[in-house]
């Protein structure tokens, strides 16, 4: 039944995921606020944050229709909300959500890169939104891997499909750059090329965050083993984007695990590829009982981490 309800694509799916969403966000606000210090300030700036994560959402469903990286259904959208539940704590970050819409962005032209059309155009936007991101959190450039390897898949790589992106990667950080040289503030532009980690992993101690990240763990390697193998017999768009997406997940968990310091917030940055990878697996499930059951778990876990 759930299975068959979530392999759709419409209006009522949306509200019915979007539902899910809003019953993790307001249990996730009540048990985390003292609700006697509640007023106007914090409804309006939860109601926004309601409305940023809106814009999350369209970014990624947007990903997924336009590139094609699911097939016509709701197991992805529904896979994203559900992680939320195992890791409340990312809806509590401004700075994280608007990081991560940015990612999405950014995403959105290099998974647009199967398509010739407006190609140059493409990537150096592409280039240009990594150097927003650089410029907010350093550590990300590392995401300008999928950039070329996008172009190499797709296209093909020379000395201008090199160049474009990173004259459009220059563009904000040059810019930023004369700012801070104006203002002789060059210093704080300079921290952002001395990275170090203290690979703190503390966070892995709390038990909800551990079971949840193992149960994830278990379930991508399995959608991975299965599927790969499947996906590199078949020629065509399909085999890159498989490619791009677990290229997108290792350099996210890279990302994480080379942060100063390591929060469940930040763990938003694997959503968009786990739930991408999750999802290919689940429609690659040929009895629906299965998927139900894949489903069911994934509903109801989230409530039995929050009770213990």
């Amino acid at each position: 039944m759930l299975a068959n309800f979530f392999g759709k694509s419409n209006p009522v799916n949306f509200i019915v995921i979007f539902s899910i969403f809003l019953a993790f966000f307001f249990t996730h606000s009540i048990s985390s606020n003292d609700l006697t210090t509640l007023n106007l300030s914090f409804v309006l700036e939860h109601i926004l944050m309601l409305i940023f994560f809106l814009v999350l959402f369209f970014f990624y469903n947007f990903i997924l229709s336009k590139n094609k990286l699911t097939l016509y259904n709701s197991y992805g959208f529904l896979i994203f909300v559900l992680l939320f539940g195992f890791f409340p704590a990312a809806m509590s970050s401004w700075d994280e959500l608007f990081l991560n819409i940015l990612v999405l962005v950014y995403l959105r032209r290099v998974y647009s890169l199967r398509s010739s059309k407006d190609f140059y155009k493409k990537t150096f936007d592409s280039g240009f939104w990594l150097g927003i991101l650089f410029l907010l959190a350093p550590k990300t450039i590392l995401f300008g891997i999928l950039l070329f390897l996008s172009i190499w898949l797709f296209q093909k790589i020379n000395f201008r499909t090199l160049l474009i992106p990173c004259l459009g990667f220059l563009s904000p950080v040059i810019c930023y750059a004369t700012y801070c040289f104006w203002y002789n503030q060059m210093e704080e532009f300079m921290a952002s090329f001395f990275w170090y980690a203290n690979y703190n992993f503390e966070l892995f101690t709390d038990r909800s965050i551990l079971i949840s990240l193992i149960l994830m763990g278990v379930l991508l390697m399995i959608s991975i083993l299965v599927k790969t193998p499947k996906v590199i017999s078949i020629s065509g768009n399909y085999r890159k984007y498989w490619i791009l997406i677990i290229f997108n997940l290792f350099l996210a968990i890279t990302v994480l695990v080379i942060q100063n310091t390591l929060n469940e917030s930040q763990l938003l940055l694997l959503f968009f590829p786990i739930s991408i990878i999750l999802t290919n697996w689940l429609e690659s499930i040929q009895k629906p009982f299965i998927k139900n059951i894949i489903i069911v778990l994934l509903l109801v876990a989230p409530i039995i981490l929050f009770i213990i």
